[in-house]
């Protein structure tokens, strides 16, 4: 059940149901339930994702349909992971969420981008947030998202890299990567996961994990998020964090 109060929708807690109909354990690891703010102007995007979550074991606060709503959610639910549509920062995503992250509270941001080509691959590289979804992914990928950020991960939507892949040039290999570094770094931009890359290029997974360490040093990047998009011929600047 929801109530609506300045504009905002809070939610109360729903414990989730299991298929066999009983209570499920809440999802995070830490025994602690996470707490989500959702910035959205689309409000059945935004139910549909409070349902999805619900059923994963996780916990929405409240539903914002501005900027102003998500700024008053956040000084008074200090959520773990902020939920940031496109329609939200519209063309200034970058500075949104910078004056999010200036308001010193330690939350996780994740994007849901709208279309990929919205905004450019290079601005998507240097976007300081834990994930980045394509507003129409499956349940599993949304949730799988969620899960790795909430466990300090970043995540990025595998269908995103596919499309990057396909619409945009790929950039020059650097030349401080060796041939196999250069293919792994390849893969990656395709959106597949290690053990994919692996079983491709006929490798262990540990050696691929090896490999990528070497790609992060090489070109100084700190996260997969960061590799895979500056693979693309839009993202000319790589900015490490």
């Amino acid at each position: 059940m929801a109530t609506k109060f300045n504009g905002l929708h809070f939610i109360n807690p729903l414990r989730p149901i299991e298929g066999d109909g009983t209570c499920a354990s809440y999802g995070p690891a830490s025994g602690k339930m996470a707490t989500l703010v959702i910035a959205t102007q689309r409000e059945i995007t935004a139910a549909g994702i409070e349902t999805i979550l619900h059923a994963a074991g996780y916990r929405v606060a409240a539903r914002c349909a501005c900027e102003d709503d998500l700024v008053r959610s956040l000084d008074a639910y200090r959520p773990d992971i902020i939920m940031l549509a496109e329609n939200i920062v519209e063309r200034e995503a970058t500075r949104t969420v910078s004056r999010l992250r200036a308001r010193n509270c330690p939350v996780a941001m994740i994007f849901l981008l709208e279309e990929h080509g919205a905004i450019a691959a290079s601005d998507l590289v240097n976007l300081d947030v834990e994930g980045i979804l394509l507003s129409g992914t499956c349940a599993t990928s949304f949730i799988d998202c969620v899960r790795s950020v909430r466990h300090g991960g970043k995540w990025i939507d595998p269908d995103l890299f596919r499309q990057l892949a396909i619409t945009e040039r790929p950039s020059q290999i650097p030349r401080s990567l060796s041939p196999r570094e250069a293919d792994i770094a390849h893969h990656i931009s395709r959106g597949l996961h290690n053990k994919q890359i692996a079983r491709e290029l006929h490798l262990s997974e540990g050696t691929v994990k090896m490999h990528l360490h070497h790609i992060y040093e090489k070109l100084r990047l700190s996260s997969r998020m960061q590799l895979a998009l500056s693979m693309t011929s839009g993202a000319r600047k790589v900015v490490s964090r």
